[in-house]
């Protein structure tokens, strides 16, 4: 299935590519590179094994009904209903009366406006660490742009946020990594050509290049790739460094099954005690 999904990426890409007129941002002497950075330190704490789970212990209580029923792992579940909850009475729900719509003010679409532009949520599709397949919509109008990227958009996985013009900007990225040397075993016909991709470029393939809030995204990850790759080399990894000695630890200690057993005690009103509403037989 992964490989069907990683073919159909690829054939999707390539038809991208020619399909499209290729619209090619070249470098363009712009100082995206000194506008942006990042200004935490990205540290990757060095992996330490989990703590050992606790061992639950049934407290000592009245019990008025066990169910045990046999899981998938050959072990059991256990629930116990145990004596009435001597705790106070669970406050009863805040019913919060719905708010009158009215419009927006002037101030507030305004600082809406600028949340979204300064939330960058970007999916992408790597190729061997140096091309970048890059969706994302128009903060504005929900225009959805894509384009190819002669450079890896996957060293900013993790980073979180940055800076950019001393405001800062939040980054959600999804991506994933194809090996191309894995997919060129399986036909000739991929992976896509980006023989004619400069690096560092962006070539668009969806979307208004000229529109300047719709490519703000992608102009402002170049930039921030391009001042702090060095940081962000050393960061990635790191973080594989720790991926890895934990896939390590996990393959040598695998989760053991258990049994399992959970207890809870009705409370006041509850359908499970003999007289649910005491208050009910005084009136």
């Amino acid at each position: 299935m992964k490989t069907k999904l990683n073919l159909f990426i690829i054939c999707n890409a390539c038809a991208v590519i020619a399909a499209y007129g290729q619209t090619e941002l070249a470098n363009r002497g712009t100082n995206e590179s000194n506008a942006n950075h990042i200004p935490s330190p990205l540290e990757v704490p060095a992996f330490k094994p989990p703590t050992p789970p606790v061992e639950k212990k049934v407290p000592a209580m009245r019990v008025d009904s066990t169910v045990t029923v046999p899981t998938k792992s050959s072990r059991t579940l256990t629930i116990i209903r145990g004596e009435a909850s001597t705790l106070p009475d669970l406050p009863l729900p805040v019913v919060s009366k719905p708010e009158a719509s009215r419009e927006l003010s002037p101030e507030e679409i305004e600082k809406a406006k600028i949340a979204r532009r300064h939330q960058l949520n970007l999916g992408a599709t790597i190729y061997d660490h140096q091309y970048s397949q890059v969706r994302w919509q128009h903060p504005d109008t929900g225009e959805s742009y894509e384009v190819i990227c002669g450079f890896d958009v996957g060293l900013l996985a993790g980073i979180g946020g940055f800076v950019h013009k001393n405001e800062s900007y939040t980054l959600m990225l999804m991506h994933s990594d194809c090996d191309t040397s894995k997919i060129r075993q399986l036909s000739q016909k991929w992976p896509p050509d980006f023989s004619e991709i400069p690096a560092g470029s962006i070539t668009v393939v969806k979307g208004n290049p000229d529109d300047p809030v719709g490519m703000a995204p992608i102009t402002m990850v170049r930039g921030l790739i391009s001042s702090e790759k060095s940081k962000l080399n050393t960061y990635q990894a790191a973080r594989r460094q720790y991926q890895t000695a934990a896939a390590e630890w996990e393959k040598a200690h695998p989760v053991v099954p258990r049994d399992e057993t959970f207890w809870f005690k009705p409370h006041r009103g509850s359908r499970y005690l003999a007289n649910p509403n005491p208050e009910a037989a005084a009136r």
